[in-house]
């Protein structure tokens, strides 16, 4: 009979595997992961590009242009859209199963019968 996960002599060997096996394993790559984290650490950072005074004088100009931009009128402004009022939950469409194939409605089939019964 299969054991199961469950099974005592299962565990046991999964625990001495991951002290035995998989424990060392683990181990030694934590140990490489710090080693190299460490060298990382201990080199210097690259100093920080300067940046030209063209980029400041940009700024500079952003910042005057929004300032003029606030005290236009508002009238010409953006309206904020609407937030949904109502729920908030999207609304799915309901899908209507359309089948492949199409039957004759019963009333359409009786009435064929009688035709042909007729004849």
């Amino acid at each position: 009979m299969a054991k199961s996960s469950r099974a005592s002599t299962r565990k046991a060997n999964n625990q001495r595997l991951a002290a035995n096996v998989f424990g060392p394993v683990e181990d030694a790559r934590a140990e490489r992961l710090s080693a190299r984290l460490l060298e990382i650490a201990k080199q210097s950072k690259p100093p920080k590009p300067e940046l030209p005074m063209d980029a400041q004088d940009d700024t500079e100009e952003k910042a005057e242009e929004k300032a003029q931009d606030e005290t236009s009128m508002e009238v010409d402004a953006v309206k904020p859209s609407k937030a949904r009022i109502g729920s908030k939950r999207i609304d799915k469409r309901k899908h209507t199963k359309s089948s492949s194939m199409v039957f004759r409605k019963y009333g359409d089939r009786q009435v064929a019968k009688r035709k042909k019964s007729a004849k």
